[in-house]
């Protein structure tokens, strides 16, 4: 695990209508997209863009309504998050790429395999859902959020002070120190809603995929990611061992080998 304290590069932003994506880039090669997970920004990726960035071209990015890209809809859904991260693709004029999503990052990769086959060569992922878990309805109540777009923020603020400060440190450049409110509650919208999830239609993505989870995961079920191992016609699996939904941080070294690991192989004929 790299202890040392990893530093951003100055981004860029690539437009695509009235939305303003931003993203930073590290190292060369094969190129890699980093999709973050639900309510985080690029700086989730820190542990992984050192040693990624030894093989490949990273290109890490903040979502939609996330970190420093703005969301003119206000709303959010995974199927809009993975038009946006297309369009960037395409502006960027990059023909196949790799893909490693994390939670709400994994949700996205898998809409892009499904939607954007051609866009893919492979995906990471991790943590992902195929439909709302009671997990995911009990630790959402555990952080004060009382339905679809309802939170108590005084409870939240009270019980996890660190995560507050958090949301308001990686959100405050679009929208100001207060908007990770309005972004927590529509994106609980989101979370909490089966129509956003593919279910089934996983079967549909062709694209060479690692489906890779925590055993002790406290949002996303063991028999979600063997269901999308069994379902999904060219996948991978990989259950990390003593490790939670954070496992990109808490079991950095093996998360790191195992990702590296796929992605190696699936682009070794392009050496």
């Amino acid at each position: 695990m790299n202890e040392k304290k990893f530093q951003h590069v100055e981004g860029k932003y690539v437009r695509i209508k009235d939305l303003k994506m931003y993203y930073e880039e590290y190292g060369y090669g094969y190129p890699l997209i980093l999709i973050h997970g639900g309510a985080s920004s690029i700086q989730m990726w820190d542990h992984q863009i050192p040693d990624f960035s030894s093989f490949f071209k990273v290109i890490a990015v903040d979502c939609r309504g996330q970190g420093k890209t703005n969301n003119p809809s206000g709303e959010f859904h995974y199927k809009q998050m993975a038009d946006d991260f297309a369009n960037l693709i395409k502006k960027l004029e990059l023909e196949k790429v790799l893909i490693c999503g994390w939670s709400d990052g994994a949700q996205i990769a898998l809409e892009m395999g499904l939607l954007y086959p051609e866009l893919a060569k492979a995906l990471i992922v991790g943590g992902a859902l195929l439909d709302v878990s009671q997990e995911m309805i009990e630790g959402m109540k555990a952080i004060g959020t009382e339905g679809p777009g309802k939170i108590n923020y005084e409870h939240l603020e009270k019980s996890l002070p660190c995560f507050v400060k958090l949301l308001k440190e990686h959100h405050s450049f679009v929208y100001g120190e207060e908007y990770w409110k309005e972004m927590l509650a529509n994106i609980t919208k989101m979370w909490l809603d089966p129509k956003e999830f593919l279910g089934d239609k996983v079967k549909k993505i062709p694209t060479p995929s690692l489906i890779l989870q925590g055993d002790r995961d406290d949002y996303i079920p063991i028999s979600d990611a063997i269901k999308m191992h069994e379902l999904m016609p060219k996948t991978e699996l990989a259950i990390i061992p003593n490790a939670n939904h954070d496992v990109y941080e808490t079991s950095t070294e093996i998360f790191n080998k195992i990702t590296l690991g796929f992605l190696l192989r699936q682009t070794k004929d392009d050496e």
